[in-house]
């Protein structure tokens, strides 16, 4: 058995395990009636946990009220079993012997079968060819004695760990090659823990990855599930090198930013995000839910901090944690943050209008490149008639989006907002997103001054909005929900002159290559430079004619003699003649 007969290292794995559950690890039920009974009391919570590891393992072995599709059924019932490992082993003290006993013939791990050691080295894969835990057979790419299946997981472990640890430096494991094993069941794979003191894991993967949901990998569903299933299972394996889990559900946030930041074309998270992700329910506040922490459908807070900050921050958190396993974990994210000049509060605004400008929101240029493809998120309020009021509440770490639209009938009158925010300590965040009738648009934070209160008037007519959307945050880390007012009017107006706009810099700080959005209310001569803090040219990046609309603009980090700039503070500035506009860059090497 995986636990095996030394008990010194059961004792020592408990030990580690028991940190799991202070960090309030839970695993999703795999049923609606397996829930629901749980918190009705109606089985105990040591049936819960053994019929969930049924679910996963032995479907049949579940009382049929549970039997969701049939006893034989391999119907999806959760992508990961990492955390219900996890909750085993830091209740394992407390449960009956019968209970242990079945537990853990569900988690024995037979060494016997063929091995392919990675090209790499880094991983040992040993499988089956005959009974229920076989992989499948088919051996012709090529044909080498080794099937396909195996060969192909092989491969996307090595590239898991050149993207993950060769590439953004997160740690890896003290001894390789880590062990892998491949089982019938109802989840994507695992990792368990075999020496909790030297922080190693061994996995253990599906041994078919067919009949899961769908994704978008051009080899097919199961490619694409087994791809994900190798970044992600990689994740905690390197996670409990450092941290040991210490974050609880985080981890299944980490480990599946981490498929997007592997293999990005498969797109297997975006199906979470129909739950309660920032992006469809941006009221619910990102450490809320069943487990009081991020999960699936929170990956889109790392990969937004990923593209903002860069692959350094992401392994600077991980270098805390393998530190300060007691720090809560959004403090830690505080704390790096804070390394770069900001916080999660400051930034909080960003976030929350990168998880509004999706599905018929996009702006091109704006937000997540997959955005496109998100579900668009729940509103606070709606305008389509003028003027009007709206009030609500946000909860911290949540967000409140209003939409403004019904400007056809306005003409070239202008939008005027007026918003009343909590008078707190920390303001709120307001975000403004507007997109033109002609397909272009921005997305600005709009400052808030010392009551947290706000007066603007958009520089554009009516006439050429399509909509405009107010995102209200609140990034405080916890607390009570904040209030607030948006008023919307109009009024008449002479057209406003010329604008230019600097909308972004994305990603800032920068490691070199920047990307620009600026956005011209009319055709202008323009010009976009790259300055140093006494005001001396470093690079122009544009010097032309601009039409209305929205463009963007990319700097390499290099002067205008082709040499890498310095790493430090730079301005941005756009020109035309009508007046400059400047944003703050850092550039990091």
């Amino acid at each position: 058995m995986w636990l095996g007969g030394n008990n010194s290292l059961g004792r020592a794995i408990l030990v580690a395990a028991l940190s799991l559950a202070a960090a309030g690890v839970a695993q999703a039920a795999p049923g609606g009636r397996l829930a629901a009974d749980a918190a009705a009391g109606a089985i105990t919570p040591e049936q819960f946990l053994l019929y969930r590891f049924q679910a996963a393992f032995d479907p049949a072995r579940l009382p049929e009220r549970y039997r969701e599709g049939g006893a034989d059924s391999e119907a999806f019932t959760d992508r990961c079993g990492t955390p219900l490992v996890s909750e085993y082993l830091s209740r394992r003290a407390s449960l009956p012997a019968a209970t242990r006993a079945a537990i853990e013939a569900y988690l024995e791990v037979t060494e016997a079968g063929d091995t392919l050691t990675s090209a790499g080295g880094h991983f040992r894969l040993t499988w089956l060819a005959e009974g229920d835990n076989a992989v499948p057979s088919a051996d012709v790419d090529p044909a080498d004695g080794i099937p396909d299946f195996v060969a192909k997981i092989a491969g996307y472990l090595e590239t898991s760990w050149a993207v993950e640890v060769d590439s953004m430096g997160l740690l890896s494991p003290s001894v390789t090659p880590v062990e892998v094993t491949f089982r019938r069941m109802r989840i994507y794979g695992y990792a368990t823990p075999v020496d909790p003191t030297a922080g190693l894991t061994r996995l253990v993967f599906n041994n078919t990855f067919s009949r899961f949901p769908p994704n978008d990998d051009p080899e097919g569903n199961a490619a694409g599930s087994a791809k994900v299933t190798a970044a992600h299972e990689f994740r905690h394996v390197s996670q409990y090198a450092g941290s040991r889990w210490s974050e609880g559900a985080w981890t299944e946030m980490d480990g599946t930013w981490a498929e997007e930041r592997v293999f990005d074309q498969v797109n297997d998270y975006v199906s979470y995000l129909n739950s309660d992700s920032p992006v469809r329910r941006p009221q619910v506040s990102l450490d809320g839910g069943q487990t009081g922490t991020g999960s699936y459908d929170d990956a889109v807070f790392e990969i937004w901090l990923q593209r903002r900050f860069g692959d350094d921050l992401i392994r600077g958190y991980w270098d805390r944690r393998a530190h300060v396993h007691a720090e809560l974990p959004l403090d830690t994210w505080d704390a790096v943050l804070a390394l770069r000049g900001t916080s999660l509060a400051a930034a909080w605004g960003d976030f929350t209008g990168w998880n509004y400008a999706v599905g018929g929101r996009v702006v091109t240029g704006i937000g997540y490149p997959d955005a496109a493809g998100y579900p668009e998120g729940d509103l606070a309020g709606q305008f389509l008639a003028y003027p009007g009021e709206v009030s609500g509440s946000v909860e911290h770490l949540a967000a409140a989006p209003v939409r403004l639209g019904g400007f056809d009938a306005l003409g070239d009158r202008l939008v005027s907002l007026s918003f009343d925010g909590d008078d707190a300590a920390e303001p709120l965040s307001l975000m403004l997103h507007v997109q033109t009738v002609d397909g272009g648009g921005w997305q600005d934070q709009v400052s808030l001054d010392h009551k947290g209160d706000a007066r603007l008037v958009l520089p554009v007519p009516a006439s050429r909005l399509a909509a405009v959307g107010v995102v209200i945050g609140n990034g405080n880390l916890d607390g009570a929900a904040r209030f607030w007012t948006l008023a919307v009017d109009t009024l008449s107006g002479p057209p406003p002159p010329p604008t230019a706009r600097l909308l972004g810099i994305e990603p800032n700080p920068c490691n070199p290559v920047a990307w620009f959005t600026c956005e011209m209310s009319a055709r202008d001569e323009t010009t976009l430079d790259i300055v140093d803090p006494a005001g001396r040219r470093v690079r122009r990046v544009w010097s032309g004619s601009l039409a209305t609309g929205t463009h963007r603009f990319q700097w390499d980090g290099r002067d205008d003699a082709g040499r890498p700039a310095a790493a430090g503070v730079y301005l941005a500035r756009l020109a035309t003649p009508h007046g400059v506009q400047g944003r703050k860059l850092t550039l990091v090497r």
